[in-house]
């Protein structure tokens, strides 16, 4: 099927690249389409091969349609093939309508527990302390990165090849490792053209047969007797190995064979467990170490759970699910490759557990801690109220509320604060700043970019400028006169509240008294920045800040140890914005639907990635379609906005494009934040496969910003890849920004995500954020409850013990969120 598909798609992108370019050179598309049209049908679900069968009747109109209706016929389908018929798709499609896998299950192997259990330290041991332990298996397991008996117990599979499922001869697919069940129909000794000789054994089931191949002549001799006694008692014989599709039909080269004897199965009716490898290591090696510390040393193994949690949570023993894991006899393979089977939802929970729970005491030790009381009073509250040119949405209110309650108590506030664009985060923390100011401290505000940092800087100057209260500024970018003014005034106390980039940790900048830290959309800062700006003042109160939705399972580890806020309310009247994916050979249609809006007095962005053409990359870059959208919108006005340009350029179009001057805006991302213009209803983004989703977010957050009706187009080109296509649908498909935080997260991974493993994140063993946020709530709210119960954690000494073996060390990062 894949082989079709891809064929289909290659061509389609062909005929349909560069706005047709090559159509008039690709004679007789249509046959070449009805034959793999034809090959890819059977494989496909009912819903799909019925639009096939209505293609296939229109590719034999083909040649009667004109030139235009040809390139329309091919660009609609092209389109259908690209978003609709993923491999992923049509494989979940395919499996609701197969009829119900049959099972051969042989006899596992069980845990036989020691009358004596060893306390859990014991299992922090090196590995060379296991009896009967070689020095040449110990050097195998340090290449795996196995220092520790617990490092081995922990190394579990990753995946699990099922050889109990057996699939029928009909439903076979090629390049693939499936188990068959027939007779043996034939046995044949054949010579080969080159002289070589192959043995071929034709097994049968009632759908079908496959051949199977063995080329080694030194097993022919047994091979021969297994299948002809076989034959002749009438005996079914399982085979497992890889399909491969061939002129005459499927056939297996060397597959493992054995004869279906219930209780007799040794090789097959197994599920096994796949290992990752080091170099120079092979898969039975790696499984034959792991397996035989975890079958010396399970046996001894404690519970370190308390009780009441394990019946709680539906758990096994410790012991018994990591023995499940690595040795798996009745659990369900489906289960198992989803890591959804009890005893690897049981290693999942513990790990998470113990990652909680160790959070949970950091955070404790936190509040321990002595740091400001601020006096913040209910007068001082509506005093700031009272100057807002507009009224607190009820999620501000409660945000500020929670902010209050946290500055008023006397050890360090550590609050994150999430809010979709738009939806005021700002002004929260402007009257944070204002509490701190009116108590006599100062505060600093940090920005991932110079733009950001800007846009904040004018923002807390309007929201603090009723009250007296000065704010500087301090980038990279500024003169060094500039900036050593600017450390004078933050060292004196004149400037009592600081906005900047990472220049405000430099080494110059020293605070008369620093008593507020807020930092913005932080993902994008590393630990140790965090802990710097920290360092600046005694125990301040951090308030971070993002508009990056950030998924709730990094929520729960990246800022376990912050409590947190979330503005969930936008200004009344605002509309979803209606989100389409249009390929650019699709421009009439683009620039039909901008003069739609612009007539209605409307507004628009058209967003680029980079800033001039650039010859490696084939995109289009804002300076060049600058002029082309000049042409293309006219009458209407269009200008030009880009990172390159200078601060007060930059200012001065945006200003222009508010008043409406221009029209429309080509930019490149410098609008991605802080940009507010009500009237734009209209975002193009070209090259949507280039940014991330979060980023894409982010722009389409530009507009919808006031009562009307707005729209996102996804513009990308036909060549991109099925993955790409995939992340695009997810923003089509929804607004909610977790939803599409959770979707990143799912496509690029936590590491990306947060710039790194420097939060501790990539460092779990077994479970896996994308994967496991049901596992990891249960496990967040026990390690809670637990500590609520017993702070000190008495009488649990194997499982602290754990805990701190595991964890321990991350903690010291962990303080800053």
């Amino acid at each position: 099927m894949e082989k079709s598909l891809k064929e289909i798609k290659e061509l389609l992108n062909l005929l349909t690249k560069n706005n047709f370019a090559l159509f008039p050179r690709v004679k007789d598309p249509e046959k070449r389409l009805r034959k793999l049209f034809s090959e890819l049908k059977p494989h496909l679900d009912r819903k799909r091969k019925a639009w096939v069968d209505k293609v296939l009747k229109l590719l034999d109109t083909y040649p009667q349609m004109t030139q235009e209706q040809q390139k329309r016929f091919l660009r609609e389908l092209h389109s259908v093939i690209t978003l609709k018929f993923t491999a992923e798709e049509i494989e979940k499609a395919r499996e609701k309508e197969l009829p119900p896998k049959e099972r051969v299950v042989a006899a596992g192997k069980n845990l036989k527990r020691a009358p004596k259990l060893y306390p859990i330290e014991a299992f922090f041991q090196p590995v060379e302390k296991i009896k009967g332990i070689t020095a040449k298996r110990v050097n195998r397991l340090k290449k795996l990165g196995i220092e520790s008996v617990i490092d081995a117990i922990y190394y579990l599979p990753f995946r699990y090849e099922d050889r109990t499922t057996v699939t029928k001869m009909a439903q076979l697919k090629p390049d693939r490792e499936q188990l068959v069940k027939g007779k043996v129909t034939a046995i044949s000794q054949i010579k080969t053209k080159n002289g070589k000789e192959l043995l071929k054994v034709t097994l049968y089931d009632k759908t079908g047969a496959v051949s199977l191949i063995f080329l080694n002549k030194k097993v022919f001799g047994y091979y021969k007797l297994l299948f002809e006694k076989a034959k002749k008692l009438g005996k079914e014989v399982l085979a497992y190995g890889k399909v491969k599709r061939s002129t005459s039909g499927f056939t297996i080269y060397h597959p493992e064979v054995e004869v279906l004897e219930p209780g007799r199965l040794e090789k097959l009716g197994r599920i096994l467990p796949i290992y990752h490898c080091a170099e120079g290591l092979k898969q039975t090696t790696v499984r034959r170490d792991i397996h035989f510390v975890v079958e010396k040393v399970l046996p001894f193994m404690p519970e370190y759970l308390p009780e009441k949690i394990r019946k709680r949570q539906k758990l096994l023993e410790a012991a018994e699910a990591f023995w499940r894991v690595h040795f798996p006899s009745d659990e369900k393979p489906e289960e198992l490759q989803t890591f959804r089977s009890p005893p690897q939802r049981r290693v999942i929970f513990d790990e998470l557990f113990l990652f909680q729970l160790a959070l949970a005491l950091h955070r404790q030790k936190v509040k321990r801690e002595r740091g400001i009381a601020f006096p913040v009073t209910e007068e001082l509250i509506e005093e700031f109220k009272k100057a807002l040119p507009f009224k607190l949405t009820g999620a501000q209110e409660r945000v500020l509320k929670e902010i209050v309650e946290d500055m008023k108590k006397p050890e360090p506030m550590n609050r994150l604060v999430q809010g979709d664009v738009g939806s005021g985060k700002t002004v929260v923390a402007a009257a944070a700043a204002f509490f701190a100011a009116k108590s006599g401290y100062q505060t600093a505000v940090m920005a991932p970019t110079e733009i950001l940092a800007n846009q904040h800087y004018k923002k807390f100057k309007e929201f603090l400028k009723p009250y007296g209260i000065t704010v500087g500024l301090l980038t990279g970018s500024m003169t060094k006169r500039e900036k050593e003014t600017v450390y004078r005034a933050i060292k004196e106390g004149v400037i009592k509240v600081v906005v900047g980039t990472h220049a405000l940790i430099q080494e110059g900048v020293e605070f008369k008294n620093l008593g507020l830290v807020v930092i913005d959309e932080q993902h994008r800062f590393g630990v140790k920045q965090r802990v710097e700006l920290k360092k600046k003042g005694k125990m301040p109160d951090v308030l971070v800040m993002t508009a990056t939705p950030i998924p709730r399972t990094l929520a729960m580890t990246a800022y376990g140890d912050l409590d947190v806020s979330v503005i969930d309310e936008l200004p009344a009247g605002r509309k979803p914005v209606k989100t389409e994916i249009l390929f650019s050979d699709e421009l009439p249609k683009l620039v039909k639907r901008l003069k739609e809006e612009l007539q209605k007095g409307n507004r628009a962005y058209i967003v680029y990635p980079l800033v001039e053409e650039s010859e490696k990359l084939e995109l289009k870059a804002a300076t060049e379609m600058h002029h082309f959208w000049s042409e293309k919108l006219k009458p209407y006005r269009v200008g030009l906005l880009h990172g390159k340009m200078k601060q007060e350029e930059k200012d001065k179009v945006m200003e222009a494009f508010k008043r409406g001057e221009f029209q429309v805006l080509v930019s490149t991302t410098v609008i991605e934040v802080g940009v507010d213009v009500p009237e734009a209803t209209v975002m193009v983004i070209e090259h949507a496969e280039r940014f991330g989703l979060a980023q894409l977010h982010q722009l389409r957050g530009r507009v919808g910003r006031g009562d009307r009706q707005s729209y996102c187009y996804l513009v990308t080109s036909r060549e991109v890849g099925e993955e790409a296509i995939k992340r695009l649908k997810v923003l089509e498909s929804t607004n909610d920004g977790f939803k599409i935080a959770e979707a990143d997260l799912a496509f690029r991974g936590p590491g990306e995500i947060f710039g790194t493993r420097q939060s501790g994140l990539g460092d779990f063993k077994v479970a896996d954020l994308r994967r496991d946020y049901d596992i990891l709530k249960e496990a967040r709210r026990e390690a809670m409850e637990l500590i609520k119960e017993n702070p000190e954690l008495n009488g649990l000494e194997e499982l602290k013990k754990l805990m701190k073996f595991r964890f321990g060390e991350k903690f010291d990062l962990v303080e800053v969120g």
